[in-house]
């Protein structure tokens, strides 16, 4: 009997040690929860080969931590060149955002969106471009699920293969308007990723 109770505390003990002496990581110590949903509407105003453009589109992203934002975006641009030539540029990207202390009534805010577009001008064959538009703005928590940002940024536009067009003339400085619904709760609250097994 001794013998038994005895190798069932060395059993305790073991696995105790064990879990006692889990790898840590990055991740464990703070945890990232997801602590948000967002989508919402952006309208940017840029340059197309020397012409004001209108650049409209929709998001959809999820907040992790309060701060972190990662999601999807598509948009469509349509423009008249000097020749009266109709040209549009569009594309579906990965959106990527850090809003610094959000809780904030106003608060900054920083986008990354990047991917592959496509570039249409009229009697030209499609072409595939690679689009990066880094952005910093402001944004306004006017209610707890609707925000509205003012941003500016560059649209880097690159790989054009149509003639007559370059990089540099769809390449250029934008400001934007962006309207936000969705909701944020408490990173406590939140549903939490590294969960350990």
């Amino acid at each position: 009997m001794k013998k038994t109770i005895t190798l069932l505390a060395l059993c305790i003990c073991s696995i105790t040690l064990m879990n006692a002496q889990k790898d840590q990581t990055i991740f464990n110590q703070g945890g990232i929860d997801l602590t948000g949903v967002w989508g919402g509407s952006i309208n940017n105003l840029t340059n197309f080969n020397d012409n004001f453009d209108i650049s409209n589109g929709g998001y959809f992203m999820f907040e992790f931590n309060k701060n972190f934002l990662i999601g999807w975006t598509g948009y469509g641009s349509e423009s008249t060149l000097d020749n009266g030539m109709r040209a549009d540029i569009g594309g579906h990207d990965l959106l990527l955002g850090y809003a610094f202390n959000s809780h904030k009534p106003i608060h900054p805010v920083a986008y990354l969106q990047t991917g592959g577009g496509k570039l249409e001008i009229e009697e030209s064959p499609s072409d595939q471009v690679f689009i990066m538009q880094p952005s910093i703005g402001m944004e306004v928590n006017v209610f707890r699920w609707f925000r509205i940002g003012a941003n500016a940024g560059y649209r880097f536009v690159t790989n054009v293969d149509t003639q007559g067009f370059n990089d540099n003339d769809l390449s250029s400085p934008y400001v934007g308007l962006r309207l936000k619904f969705g909701w944020s709760w408490d990173g406590d609250d939140g549903v939490r990723i590294d969960r350990e097994f």
